[in-house]
């Protein structure tokens, strides 16, 4: 049966019940201090996208560790304060009929020397030089540890705020990947080897948080579906048995972040969005992100077998995305205009953030 956006949708093992199919995808926007707080303005800017009509809104890539960071304004989950800050974020979602959840993350070898006063750490060592001029430093068994230790503390505290759930970010070469991915991962203990080895920090992670909070409490998945840009490594059937672990370890979604939800499979003649739906329809609920700028372009994805279409770029230029699109008004197209942007709630440290992205924010010169 053909699925509209604007159809309900349940997460049947939560018992959890969505008004739409849109979510507004986890939006690296800078606007966090230096010590990871998350400010009122993006507490703002999360409020106005619930106003706008999405059904389910995930917080940015949210650190759950010191040593983690990757940008100099990005949340934490680690303290009573911040715990408190996303309790606001809870209630304006609820407020709003939608649900809140924040993606929970660890940098692993992209994590940033210069923000963490220390290398990065990852599955294997990696000499100083290149992308990791301070090189990179095993994790040892106490430090794996620690890690899923805090992954589900962060968790808890997301509880604790009154959020609905989290999704553990294992997409784009950030920790949870770096284990996933053979070519970094070279590992000859239980964390490493073959693709269960692999994948057990994420399950030992995942089994930590169903084993602490309520069934009723969301749980997905971020994961990348191929290797991409200069990233090698991530083969998609690989990725696809992954899903089969998670789905067996009682997951509520995965999140495969696309980078083009319309773009060919690598090395096939097949589309990657149906090579996925293909494999996992009705293994668990499917959500897609990457150039879903519109409704046609949602419902392409829906039509297809995905269940929850997450917008980003466009959402920065149109927080009232839904809304837009359920009442068939234009939409706003990049590049979008910084007055535009500081209207929405953008910080200076926001802007400056997403004008370093090709073709997003508009020159001054071009904005009147």
């Amino acid at each position: 049966m053909r699925q509209a956006l604007n159809s309900g949708f349940e997460f049947a093992r939560a018992g959890v019940r969505l008004k739409n199919r849109a979510v507004l995808a986890p939006l690296t926007h800078n606007m966090s201090d230096a010590d990871g707080n998350p400010s009122q303005a993006e507490l703002d800017w999360l409020e106005h996208c619930a106003k706008g009509g999405f059904g389910l809104l995930i917080a940015a890539a949210t650190q759950v560790w010191p040593g983690g960071r990757c940008w100099a304004g990005q949340p934490a989950l680690m303290t009573d304060h911040q715990q408190q800050a996303f309790s606001r974020f809870a209630r304006a979602a609820k407020a709003n009929n939608a649900l809140a959840l924040v993606q929970l993350h660890h940098g692993g070898v992209r994590a940033a020397p210069a923000l963490n006063g220390t290398a990065p750490v990852g599955p294997g060592a990696e000499a100083p030089g290149g992308r990791y001029p301070l090189g990179v430093t095993e994790l040892d068994e106490a430090g794996i540890q620690q890690l899923i230790a805090a992954f589900i503390a962060s968790a808890e505290r997301a509880y604790q705020a009154g959020l609905d759930g989290v999704e553990l970010h294992a997409a784009h070469h950030f920790l949870l990947c770096n284990f996933l991915n053979p070519m970094l991962n070279r590992r000859s203990d239980r964390w490493g080897g073959s693709l269960e080895n692999r994948a057990r920090l994420l399950i030992e992670i995942i089994r930590g948080i169903r084993q602490r909070l309520p069934r009723s409490f969301l749980l997905g998945v971020r994961l990348s579906p191929e290797s991409y840009a200069n990233v090698e490594g991530i083969e998609l059937k690989h990725q696809l048995e992954v899903t089969d672990l998670l789905a067996a370890a009682d997951i509520d979604y995965v999140h495969f972040s696309m980078g083009d939800s319309f773009k060919q499979a690598s090395g096939k003649e097949t589309a990657l969005l149906s090579e996925v739906t293909n494999a996992l329809i009705g293994k668990t609920a499917l959500m897609f992100a990457g150039n879903i700028r519109d409704g046609a372009a949602a419902q392409q994805v829906l039509d297809a077998g995905g269940d929850l279409v997450a917008i980003g770029t466009a959402a920065i230029g149109n927080p009232d995305w839904v809304h837009r699109v359920s009442s068939d008004m234009p939409l706003l197209t990049p590049p979008f205009a910084a007055t535009l942007l500081q209207g929405h709630g953008f910080t200076e440290a926001g802007l400056a953030y997403l004008g370093a992205i090709p073709g997003l924010v508009a020159p001054s010169e071009q904005q009147g």
